[in-house]
Protein backbone atom coordinates (compact mmCIF):
# COMPACT_ATOMS: atom_id res chain seq x y z
CA UNK A 1 0.00 0.00 0.00
CA UNK A 2 1.58 3.37 -1.09
CA UNK A 3 0.63 5.89 1.87
CA UNK A 4 0.65 9.33 -0.99
CA UNK A 5 -1.62 6.92 -3.77
CA UNK A 6 -3.87 5.81 -0.72
CA UNK A 7 -4.82 9.10 0.72
CA UNK A 8 -4.90 11.10 -2.44
CA UNK A 9 -7.64 8.45 -3.01
CA UNK A 10 -9.17 9.16 0.28
CA UNK A 11 -8.86 13.13 -0.61
CA UNK A 12 -10.56 12.80 -4.16
CA UNK A 13 -13.49 11.25 -2.35
CA UNK A 14 -13.70 13.58 0.08
CA UNK A 15 -13.97 16.91 -2.68
CA UNK A 16 -16.34 14.42 -4.45
CA UNK A 17 -18.70 14.16 -1.74
CA UNK A 18 -18.01 17.65 -0.85
CA UNK A 19 -19.39 18.65 -3.78
CA UNK A 20 -22.15 16.81 -3.64
CA UNK A 21 -23.01 18.50 -0.23
CA UNK A 22 -22.60 21.90 -1.78
CA UNK A 23 -25.19 21.06 -4.22
CA UNK A 24 -27.28 19.66 -1.71
CA UNK A 25 -27.43 22.34 0.41
CA UNK A 26 -27.56 25.42 -2.57
CA UNK A 27 -30.78 22.83 -3.66
CA UNK A 28 -32.51 23.58 0.08
CA UNK A 29 -31.45 27.62 -0.26
CA UNK A 30 -28.50 27.16 2.07
CA UNK A 31 -26.26 29.78 1.44
CA UNK A 32 -22.57 28.47 2.50
CA UNK A 33 -19.04 28.86 0.78
CA UNK A 34 -17.99 26.45 -1.40
CA UNK A 35 -14.60 25.71 0.61
CA UNK A 36 -17.03 24.79 3.56
CA UNK A 37 -18.04 21.16 2.40
CA UNK A 38 -14.84 20.90 0.51
CA UNK A 39 -13.01 21.25 3.85
CA UNK A 40 -15.06 19.99 5.84
CA UNK A 41 -15.75 16.59 3.75
CA UNK A 42 -12.03 16.19 2.40
CA UNK A 43 -10.82 16.68 6.23
CA UNK A 44 -13.31 14.05 7.48
CA UNK A 45 -11.95 11.05 4.46
CA UNK A 46 -8.44 12.59 5.02
CA UNK A 47 -8.64 11.49 8.60
CA UNK A 48 -10.41 8.15 8.03
CA UNK A 49 -7.59 7.47 5.08
CA UNK A 50 -4.60 8.27 7.73
CA UNK A 51 -6.49 5.96 10.33
CA UNK A 52 -6.88 2.85 8.57
CA UNK A 53 -3.14 3.63 7.05
CA UNK A 54 -2.17 3.33 11.01
CA UNK A 55 -4.61 -0.07 11.17
CA UNK A 56 -2.65 -1.34 7.86
CA UNK A 57 0.73 -0.62 9.00
CA UNK A 58 0.55 -1.83 13.10
CA UNK A 59 -2.81 -3.78 13.15
CA UNK A 60 -3.20 -5.86 9.52
CA UNK A 61 -1.80 -9.01 11.14
CA UNK A 62 -4.14 -8.69 14.21
CA UNK A 63 -7.60 -7.81 12.26
CA UNK A 64 -6.94 -11.13 9.42
CA UNK A 65 -6.42 -13.40 11.86
CA UNK A 66 -8.77 -11.85 14.63
CA UNK A 67 -11.42 -14.77 15.55
CA UNK A 68 -15.19 -14.04 16.32
CA UNK A 69 -14.56 -13.68 20.08
CA UNK A 70 -11.79 -11.07 19.76
CA UNK A 71 -14.07 -9.26 17.02
CA UNK A 72 -16.65 -8.97 19.77
CA UNK A 73 -14.41 -7.80 22.32
CA UNK A 74 -11.69 -6.22 21.05
CA UNK A 75 -12.62 -4.72 18.18
CA UNK A 76 -16.21 -3.72 18.51
CA UNK A 77 -15.30 -1.42 21.56
CA UNK A 78 -12.35 -0.31 19.61
CA UNK A 79 -14.60 0.78 16.70
CA UNK A 80 -16.50 2.71 19.01
CA UNK A 81 -13.23 4.38 20.23
CA UNK A 82 -11.52 5.24 16.62
CA UNK A 83 -15.48 6.88 16.07
CA UNK A 84 -15.17 9.61 19.09
CA UNK A 85 -11.35 10.02 18.30
CA UNK A 86 -12.27 10.68 14.65
CA UNK A 87 -15.20 13.20 15.68
CA UNK A 88 -12.73 14.68 18.10
CA UNK A 89 -9.90 15.69 15.79
CA UNK A 90 -12.43 16.72 13.30
CA UNK A 91 -14.05 19.30 15.69
CA UNK A 92 -10.64 20.25 16.88
CA UNK A 93 -9.03 21.07 13.23
CA UNK A 94 -12.15 22.55 11.80
CA UNK A 95 -13.42 24.92 14.02
CA UNK A 96 -15.62 26.54 11.28
CA UNK A 97 -19.35 27.49 12.49
CA UNK A 98 -21.83 28.69 10.86
CA UNK A 99 -22.27 32.35 11.35
CA UNK A 100 -24.59 33.42 14.60
CA UNK A 101 -24.07 29.97 15.72
CA UNK A 102 -21.05 29.54 18.56
CA UNK A 103 -21.01 26.06 20.42
CA UNK A 104 -18.87 24.75 22.88
CA UNK A 105 -16.27 22.31 22.06
CA UNK A 106 -18.36 19.51 23.78
CA UNK A 107 -21.55 20.66 21.89
CA UNK A 108 -20.66 20.10 19.17
CA UNK A 109 -18.77 16.77 20.38
CA UNK A 110 -22.37 15.80 21.28
CA UNK A 111 -23.81 16.79 17.83
CA UNK A 112 -21.48 15.13 15.85
CA UNK A 113 -21.55 11.92 18.21
CA UNK A 114 -25.52 12.02 18.39
CA UNK A 115 -25.29 12.52 14.35
CA UNK A 116 -22.62 9.89 12.85
CA UNK A 117 -21.10 7.74 15.34
CA UNK A 118 -23.14 4.62 13.70
CA UNK A 119 -21.68 5.56 10.42
CA UNK A 120 -17.83 6.40 11.60
CA UNK A 121 -18.49 2.77 13.27
CA UNK A 122 -20.06 1.63 10.07
CA UNK A 123 -16.94 3.06 8.34
CA UNK A 124 -14.90 1.34 10.34
CA UNK A 125 -16.13 -2.23 9.75
CA UNK A 126 -16.09 -1.56 6.21
CA UNK A 127 -12.38 -1.30 6.41
CA UNK A 128 -11.96 -4.37 8.52
CA UNK A 129 -13.92 -6.45 6.42
CA UNK A 130 -11.64 -4.93 3.28
CA UNK A 131 -8.17 -5.75 5.19
CA UNK A 132 -9.82 -9.56 6.15
CA UNK A 133 -10.73 -9.59 2.36
CA UNK A 134 -7.03 -8.72 1.17
CA UNK A 135 -5.86 -11.39 4.09
CA UNK A 136 -8.19 -14.08 2.28
CA UNK A 137 -6.79 -13.43 -1.04
CA UNK A 138 -3.12 -12.97 -0.30
CA UNK A 139 -3.09 -16.69 1.08
CA UNK A 140 -5.29 -17.68 -0.98
CA UNK A 141 -2.56 -16.54 -3.99
CA UNK A 142 -0.19 -17.67 -1.62
CA UNK A 143 -1.17 -20.79 -1.90
CA UNK A 144 -2.18 -21.13 -5.49
CA UNK A 145 1.61 -20.05 -6.14
CA UNK A 146 3.33 -22.60 -3.31
CA UNK A 147 0.78 -25.11 -5.43
CA UNK A 148 2.38 -23.58 -8.94
CA UNK A 149 5.89 -23.93 -7.35
CA UNK A 150 5.15 -27.64 -6.24
CA UNK A 151 3.84 -28.62 -9.33
CA UNK A 152 6.55 -27.48 -11.51
CA UNK A 153 9.15 -28.89 -9.25
CA UNK A 154 7.41 -32.47 -9.41
CA UNK A 155 7.20 -31.78 -13.59
CA UNK A 156 10.98 -30.91 -13.84
CA UNK A 157 11.45 -34.18 -11.26
CA UNK A 158 9.48 -35.83 -13.86
CA UNK A 159 11.52 -34.49 -16.55
CA UNK A 160 14.51 -35.24 -15.09
CA UNK A 161 13.60 -38.76 -14.40
CA UNK A 162 12.18 -39.35 -18.38
CA UNK A 163 15.75 -38.25 -19.96
CA UNK A 164 17.46 -40.25 -17.59
CA UNK A 165 15.76 -43.24 -18.65
CA UNK A 166 16.15 -42.28 -21.91
CA UNK A 167 20.01 -41.68 -22.02
CA UNK A 168 20.83 -45.78 -20.95
CA UNK A 169 18.29 -46.57 -23.66
CA UNK A 170 20.08 -44.85 -26.35
CA UNK A 171 23.50 -45.43 -25.09
CA UNK A 172 22.22 -49.45 -24.86
CA UNK A 173 21.24 -49.67 -28.12
CA UNK A 174 24.30 -47.69 -29.80
CA UNK A 175 26.62 -49.88 -27.50
CA UNK A 176 24.94 -53.09 -28.89
CA UNK A 177 25.93 -51.46 -33.10
CA UNK A 178 29.45 -51.01 -31.59
CA UNK A 179 29.16 -54.66 -30.13
CA UNK A 180 27.98 -55.84 -33.32
CA UNK A 181 30.79 -54.13 -35.31
CA UNK A 182 33.64 -55.63 -32.99
CA UNK A 183 34.56 -58.99 -35.30
CA UNK A 184 33.26 -58.00 -38.81
CA UNK A 185 34.99 -54.11 -38.69
CA UNK A 186 36.99 -53.07 -35.93
CA UNK A 187 37.88 -49.98 -37.35
CA UNK A 188 33.91 -49.13 -37.71
CA UNK A 189 33.33 -49.69 -34.62
CA UNK A 190 36.24 -47.56 -32.63
CA UNK A 191 35.26 -44.63 -34.87
CA UNK A 192 31.54 -45.52 -33.94
CA UNK A 193 32.91 -45.19 -30.29
CA UNK A 194 34.53 -41.77 -31.38
CA UNK A 195 31.32 -40.38 -32.26
CA UNK A 196 29.05 -41.89 -29.85
CA UNK A 197 31.79 -40.18 -27.21
CA UNK A 198 31.18 -37.21 -29.02
CA UNK A 199 27.48 -37.44 -28.70
CA UNK A 200 27.46 -38.09 -25.25
CA UNK A 201 29.51 -34.71 -24.58
CA UNK A 202 27.19 -32.90 -26.64
CA UNK A 203 24.85 -34.38 -24.67
CA UNK A 204 26.05 -33.88 -21.31
CA UNK A 205 26.75 -30.30 -22.11
CA UNK A 206 23.77 -29.36 -22.25
CA UNK A 207 22.92 -29.88 -18.27
CA UNK A 208 19.65 -30.02 -17.34
CA UNK A 209 18.83 -27.82 -19.96
CA UNK A 210 14.59 -29.24 -21.32
CA UNK A 211 14.17 -26.96 -23.94
CA UNK A 212 17.17 -26.03 -26.90
CA UNK A 213 16.83 -24.56 -29.89
CA UNK A 214 16.30 -27.22 -32.94
CA UNK A 215 19.15 -26.12 -34.37
CA UNK A 216 20.78 -27.91 -31.51
CA UNK A 217 18.48 -30.73 -31.56
CA UNK A 218 19.40 -31.17 -35.34
CA UNK A 219 22.75 -31.53 -34.56
CA UNK A 220 22.59 -34.11 -32.13
CA UNK A 221 20.24 -36.02 -34.73
CA UNK A 222 23.14 -35.53 -37.47
CA UNK A 223 25.51 -36.31 -35.53
CA UNK A 224 23.46 -39.91 -34.58
CA UNK A 225 22.61 -40.33 -37.67
CA UNK A 226 26.70 -40.47 -38.97
CA UNK A 227 26.97 -43.11 -36.17
CA UNK A 228 24.41 -45.25 -37.92
CA UNK A 229 26.08 -44.72 -41.40
CA UNK A 230 28.82 -46.34 -40.02
CA UNK A 231 26.38 -49.52 -39.08
CA UNK A 232 24.29 -49.27 -42.76
CA UNK A 233 26.04 -47.44 -44.90
CA UNK A 234 24.40 -46.26 -48.85
CA UNK A 235 21.88 -48.81 -47.66
CA UNK A 236 19.85 -45.49 -46.03
CA UNK A 237 19.52 -41.81 -47.50
CA UNK A 238 19.03 -38.94 -45.63
CA UNK A 239 17.59 -35.76 -46.17
CA UNK A 240 16.78 -33.23 -43.86
CA UNK A 241 14.94 -29.69 -44.18
CA UNK A 242 14.56 -26.96 -42.26
CA UNK A 243 12.82 -23.60 -42.52
CA UNK A 244 15.01 -20.94 -42.18
CA UNK A 245 12.62 -19.60 -40.26
CA UNK A 246 11.91 -22.91 -37.82
CA UNK A 247 15.58 -23.32 -36.85
CA UNK A 248 15.86 -20.75 -33.83
CA UNK A 249 12.19 -22.50 -32.11
CA UNK A 250 12.64 -24.48 -29.42
CA UNK A 251 11.86 -28.03 -28.37
CA UNK A 252 12.16 -30.45 -25.96
CA UNK A 253 15.65 -31.90 -25.54
CA UNK A 254 16.27 -35.19 -27.54
CA UNK A 255 12.86 -35.46 -28.49
CA UNK A 256 13.00 -35.91 -32.16
CA UNK A 257 16.45 -38.72 -31.28
CA UNK A 258 14.33 -41.77 -30.31
CA UNK A 259 11.88 -41.35 -33.42
CA UNK A 260 15.06 -41.34 -35.40
CA UNK A 261 16.49 -44.46 -33.31
CA UNK A 262 12.99 -45.84 -33.80
CA UNK A 263 13.61 -46.09 -38.07
CA UNK A 264 16.64 -47.28 -37.72
CA UNK A 265 15.55 -50.13 -35.46
CA UNK A 266 11.85 -51.24 -36.03
CA UNK A 267 12.32 -50.04 -39.93
CA UNK A 268 16.02 -50.11 -41.88
CA UNK A 269 17.52 -52.52 -39.89
CA UNK A 270 15.11 -55.45 -40.79
CA UNK A 271 14.80 -54.34 -44.11
CA UNK A 272 17.40 -55.92 -46.89
CA UNK A 273 16.85 -53.48 -49.15
CA UNK A 274 17.62 -49.28 -49.23
CA UNK A 275 15.62 -47.03 -47.31
CA UNK A 276 15.20 -43.47 -46.70
CA UNK A 277 14.70 -41.45 -43.55
CA UNK A 278 13.28 -37.56 -43.94
CA UNK A 279 13.11 -34.93 -41.84
CA UNK A 280 11.16 -31.70 -42.18
CA UNK A 281 10.86 -28.54 -40.02
CA UNK A 282 8.72 -25.56 -40.99
CA UNK A 283 6.13 -23.32 -39.46
CA UNK A 284 2.78 -22.82 -39.51
CA UNK A 285 1.12 -19.92 -37.47
CA UNK A 286 1.64 -20.65 -34.30
CA UNK A 287 2.91 -24.17 -34.58
CA UNK A 288 6.18 -25.93 -35.19
CA UNK A 289 5.44 -28.73 -37.32
CA UNK A 290 8.46 -31.38 -37.70
CA UNK A 291 7.73 -34.38 -39.83
CA UNK A 292 10.50 -38.04 -39.86
CA UNK A 293 9.36 -40.26 -42.88
CA UNK A 294 11.10 -43.56 -43.20
CA UNK A 295 10.54 -45.07 -46.17
CA UNK A 296 11.75 -48.33 -47.17
CA UNK A 297 10.67 -50.49 -44.21
CA UNK A 298 9.33 -53.97 -44.43
CA UNK A 299 5.67 -53.76 -44.81
CA UNK A 300 4.01 -55.00 -41.76
CA UNK A 301 7.48 -53.74 -39.49
CA UNK A 302 5.32 -51.72 -38.05
CA UNK A 303 4.70 -53.31 -34.51
CA UNK A 304 3.69 -52.52 -31.16
CA UNK A 305 7.09 -50.92 -30.35
CA UNK A 306 6.81 -48.66 -33.03
CA UNK A 307 3.39 -47.94 -32.63
CA UNK A 308 4.31 -46.53 -29.09
CA UNK A 309 4.54 -48.74 -26.61
CA UNK A 310 8.31 -48.97 -26.65
CA UNK A 311 10.66 -47.04 -23.85
CA UNK A 312 11.50 -44.78 -26.84
CA UNK A 313 8.60 -43.47 -27.84
CA UNK A 314 6.78 -43.60 -25.07
CA UNK A 315 9.09 -41.37 -23.45
CA UNK A 316 8.68 -39.02 -26.33
CA UNK A 317 5.12 -39.09 -25.30
CA UNK A 318 4.98 -38.44 -21.57
CA UNK A 319 7.84 -35.94 -22.32
CA UNK A 320 5.34 -33.65 -24.60
CA UNK A 321 2.36 -34.20 -22.59
CA UNK A 322 4.52 -32.62 -19.34
CA UNK A 323 6.26 -29.59 -21.45
CA UNK A 324 2.82 -29.00 -23.07
CA UNK A 325 -0.54 -30.68 -21.94
CA UNK A 326 -3.26 -30.48 -24.73
CA UNK A 327 -1.13 -28.39 -26.86
CA UNK A 328 0.77 -30.36 -28.48
CA UNK A 329 0.33 -33.17 -30.79
CA UNK A 330 2.35 -36.39 -32.08
CA UNK A 331 1.60 -39.48 -34.31
CA UNK A 332 2.84 -42.04 -35.41
CA UNK A 333 1.45 -43.96 -38.34
CA UNK A 334 2.53 -46.34 -41.68
CA UNK A 335 0.92 -44.14 -44.80
CA UNK A 336 1.32 -46.47 -47.38
CA UNK A 337 3.04 -50.15 -46.51
CA UNK A 338 6.44 -50.03 -45.57
CA UNK A 339 6.02 -46.18 -45.48
CA UNK A 340 6.27 -44.98 -41.43
CA UNK A 341 5.97 -41.00 -40.52
CA UNK A 342 5.67 -39.35 -37.31
CA UNK A 343 4.50 -35.86 -37.16
CA UNK A 344 4.99 -33.52 -34.30
CA UNK A 345 2.66 -30.07 -33.45
CA UNK A 346 4.30 -28.20 -31.05
CA UNK A 347 3.30 -24.63 -29.76
CA UNK A 348 5.83 -21.95 -31.62
CA UNK A 349 8.63 -21.09 -28.89
CA UNK A 350 11.35 -18.58 -30.01
CA UNK A 351 14.81 -18.78 -28.42
CA UNK A 352 15.34 -15.15 -26.38
CA UNK A 353 19.04 -15.52 -28.06
CA UNK A 354 18.63 -16.81 -31.89
CA UNK A 355 21.51 -18.27 -33.43
CA UNK A 356 22.98 -15.92 -36.81
CA UNK A 357 24.14 -18.75 -38.89
CA UNK A 358 21.94 -22.04 -39.30
CA UNK A 359 24.56 -24.47 -40.84
CA UNK A 360 23.63 -26.76 -43.58
CA UNK A 361 22.37 -30.25 -42.98
CA UNK A 362 25.86 -32.42 -42.72
CA UNK A 363 23.83 -35.50 -43.82
CA UNK A 364 21.82 -34.83 -46.50
CA UNK A 365 22.48 -37.16 -49.03
CA UNK A 366 23.34 -40.72 -48.91
CA UNK A 367 27.18 -41.15 -48.38
CA UNK A 368 29.09 -44.32 -47.06
CA UNK A 369 30.19 -41.48 -44.32
CA UNK A 370 33.90 -43.73 -44.10
CA UNK A 371 37.19 -42.48 -45.03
Amino acid sequence: MRPVVFLSGWVALGVLFGFQEYLELSLDEMKVPLWVPLASSTLNLLLWGLTFLGLWRFLRASIQSASTRQMLLQYLPFSVLVGIVEEVLFILIFRFQHPGRHHSFLTRLERNLSSGLITDVAIFWIGFTLFRSIGYYQRFREREQMAARLEAQLVQARLQALQMQLNPHFLFNTLNCVSSLMRSDPDGADEMLERLSSLLRITLAKGGAQRIPLQEEMEVIQLYVSIQQLRFGDRVRHSIEVAPEAWDALVPTMILQPIVENAYVHGIAKSLGEGSITIKASITGDTLCIMIRNAGCVPGSFDDSAKGHGVGIANVKARLELHYGGRQSFSIREMTPGDVTAEFLLPLEIAKSPSSDHPEPLYAASSSDRG
